[in-house]
């Protein structure tokens, strides 16, 4: 770790942005009196983060921005840059470059800035203390300080000396673990008021709660009760229910297929009572009626005929008279071949018709054949004869129907009594079918009561389960012991069980929320007691272990410190002592409270004891101003030596020296800057000589000031003069 650049923006005579880097292990910087040298010591000091204004020389926070001048306006801001290189990672950041910055505006307000990014204060203050450097800035010793350490009472020496070992960050942990555990204590005594505040009504509500979780545990086995019950009933009235609709969709199927044959049964009867036998037979027997009466006509005319015939031919000769057939086939020959598709077709009606037009078609033969006997133009006999003969076949054809009819009506007779018994059968089974239907539909209605029944159950059913108070969801649980249970029995269980929640009482919900709220924030509050407890002893731990480790640090360090301090006395004065001692300051007195703690901690702090040779001097007071310099620069140089800052800035803390002790200052300087980096403003040529590179601080007349650089010759020609 190494301080890089130093850059100013507004700060006091620095008005424009100025950059020093840092390259050689000595820098020095030089001027004249007023020039604005000092203003890059406190500018350092101020990054820092120092508080003091009148450390600063300032009264308030504007006096460290430029305040302009006749010929340049004055700044709105002041901001100072510290640049550190950290590839070693000696600064626990995560960066190869570390750039600490701090900015002032008119108004007093300070931003503090790590990288680029917005910190506060206390988060430089213990990087800061990381890097080894504390409050007290000692690796800072300003114009008129050479002395500071000497002036300092014994426990501000302490403090310096603490800070230089690198106890600064010890101490803030520990400041940080007491505060801690002086805020736990507190939230301890806090938190155990409150327990002790809700206790009572913890125990009350507990008990109110213990009687709720008795009401639960019957509850809970008066809803298995329900539970079982319920799914019991249940799957009792499903499988009733199943067989009711198996049971009742079959004897409906039945009937209706019954009711479809009854109808059917109905249909055929009806239909062949229209179409009855005996209905046709009377037809028929009618229709022979009628014939057999045209037959008998027919013979009578048919007799007439022949005894007029046998009158107009006596014996032989008669029956060897010749008729005129020619017109009787002209006449009748039409009428013959009707009759005949009649009589196949057994058709009465047609041979009523044809009879009647054979009838006529003979009288109408008669009347021509008597016509022409009358006037002589023909043979009455041979009109007899044909009329006899006319007869004759019509009497034939008249015949020939009869006897089909005849052996139909025998025919129909039979069939008559073959339907009558037919009929009769079909009857019987339509009564036996009719009878059945009955039955089924008696079933049917027996089913219906069943059905009502089984409403009634699920009726019931749907009772239990709001009295249960139990949903749907809630019934489908695990197997309880209940389910061994019978129905009789669970409806008992569930009476006692309903009689001892009536015996325990209702409990309001608003307790029981009451209660676990309450219960819980006592819980939380046991809890937070615990915790608060464990981090007490954590942090009663941490802090003896952080004082064990900066006892035995400082211990270590002042041991060296000491001897460091001596060897660098002997050296500046040439021989003699310096001794620095710790020591107890005050111990307070015992209180007279006996329970008050006894033993208080001992104040101790730093006592510095010097010998100077060829002089009776043994005590500080009686140094002159410059030995007091040199006693404070060897003690500088000692802690320095023994545990170096990241940088050390003297401004002029050389300026009472004369030439001899200047050059023994000046050797003591450069083996100093084998250990740690040096920045010192200085007048001394001495000083000047150890710097690898020198800066010049000038100032115009526009009040602003104004940086040179020199080479290391430059820097030698300069110191020679």
């Amino acid at each position: 770790m190494r301080l890089t650049t130093l850059t100013l923006s507004g700060f006091k005579s620095f008005a424009k942005t100025t950059t020093l880097h840092f390259p050689s292990p000595v820098s020095a910087i030089v001027g004249p009196n007023g020039s604005g040298k000092s203003n890059v010591a406190e500018a350092i000091r101020w990054v820092l983060g120092e508080q003091s204004l009148k450390s600063l020389r300032g009264r308030r926070g504007e006096d460290l921005i430029f305040h302009g001048s006749a010929k340049t306006n004055r700044m709105g801001k002041a901001a100072v840059a510290l640049t550190f290189a950290n590839r070693d990672r000696a600064i626990p950041v995560d960066f190869d470059e570390v750039r600490l910055e701090r900015k002032i505006f008119r108004d007093g307000t300070n931003e503090y800035a790590i990288n680029g990014s917005p910190v506060r204060l206390k988060d430089v203050v213990l990087l800061l203390a990381r890097m080894g450097l504390g409050e007290t800035k000692h690796n800072i010793i300003g114009q008129g300080e050479v002395d500071r350490t000497l002036a300092a009472p014994p426990r501000e020496r302490r403090i310096l000396l603490e800070e230089a070992i690198g106890l600064r960050v010890y101490q803030l942990r520990k400041h940080e673990a007491e505060r801690k555990l002086e805020e736990t204590e507190r939230n301890t005594r806090e938190v155990e008021a409150l327990r002790r505040e809700i206790a009572p009504h913890v125990k009350f509500l507990k008990s109110q709660a213990e009687k709720a979780e008795k009401r639960e545990v019957v509850r809970r086995e008066l809803d298995e009760c329900y539970r079982a019950l319920i799914r019991k009933e249940r799957d009792s009235i499903r499988e009733l229910t199943e067989r009711w609709e198996r049971d009742t969709t079959a004897a409906r199927t039945k009937l209706d297929a019954l009711e479809r044959e009854i109808n059917a049964a109905s249909r055929a009867i009806a239909g062949g009572a229209e179409e009855d036998p005996a209905s046709r037979l009377a037809a028929r027997e009618g229709e022979l009626k009628t014939l057999e009466e045209k037959r008998r006509e027919l013979e009578r005319v048919l007799g007439r005929v022949e005894g007029r015939l046998e009158s107009a031919l006596p014996g032989r000769e008669r029956s060897a008279q010749r008729v005129d057939v020619a017109g009787v086939e002209a006449a009748l020959g039409p009428i013959l071949k009707e009759l005949k598709s009649a009589l196949v077709l057994h058709d009465a009606s047609a041979l009523h018709r044809l009879i009647e037009r054979a009838a006529g078609a003979i009288e109408s033969l008669l009347q021509g054949l008597r016509r022409t006997g009358g006037s002589g133009e023909r043979d009455p006999q041979n009109a007899l004869i044909g009329e006899k003969a006319a007869l004759e076949k019509e009497l034939a054809l008249v015949d020939e129907t009869l006897g089909p009819l005849r052996r139909e009506l025998t025919d129909g007779i039979q069939a008559v009594k073959r339907a009558r018994e037919g009929f009769a059968a079909e009857w019987q089974r339509l009564r036996e079918q009719e009878e059945a239907a009955g039955a089924l539909r008696a079933g049917l209605q027996r089913l219906a009561f069943e059905g009502e029944r089984i409403g009634g159950q699920r009726r019931e059913l749907e009772a239990v389960l709001r009295e249960s108070g139990l949903s749907h969801e809630r019934l489908e649980g695990g197997i309880s012991p209940s389910d061994e249970l019978e129905t009789g029995e669970l409806k008992r269980k569930i009476e006692r069980l309903r009689a001892r929640l009536e015996e325990i009482g209702g409990i309001d919900p608003a307790v029981l929320a009451e209660y676990r709220e309450t219960k819980s924030r006592y819980d939380f509050l046991e809890r937070e007691l615990g915790d608060l407890a464990a981090a007490g002893r954590d942090l009663r731990t941490l802090v003896g272990e952080l004082e064990a480790r900066m006892e035995h640090d400082f211990k270590a360090g002042f041991s060296k410190i000491r001897e460091a301090f001596n060897s660098y006395f002997r050296i500046i004065f040439g021989g003699g002592n310096g001794v620095i001692e710790y020591v107890p300051l005050r111990k307070a007195a015992a209180s007279d409270d006996p329970e008050a703690d006894q033993s208080t901690e001992t104040e101790y702090g730093i006592e510095v004891d010097v010998d100077v040779p060829r002089k009776r001097i043994k005590g500080l007071a009686m140094l002159s101003g410059g030995e007091r310099a040199l006693v404070s620069a060897a003690l500088l140089f000692a802690i320095t030596a023994v545990h170096p800052p990241p940088f050390l800035v003297l401004d002029e803390t050389d300026a009472a020296l004369d030439e001899a002790n200047s050059q023994k200052y000046a050797a003591i300087l450069k083996e100093l800057s084998k250990k740690t980096q040096l920045i010192l403003i200085t007048h001394n040529r001495e000083t000047m000589k150890q710097a690898g590179i020198l800066y010049g601080v000038t100032m115009g007349e526009d009040g602003i000031s104004k940086i040179l650089s020199l080479k290391l010759e430059e820097a030698e020609s300069y110191g020679n003069r």
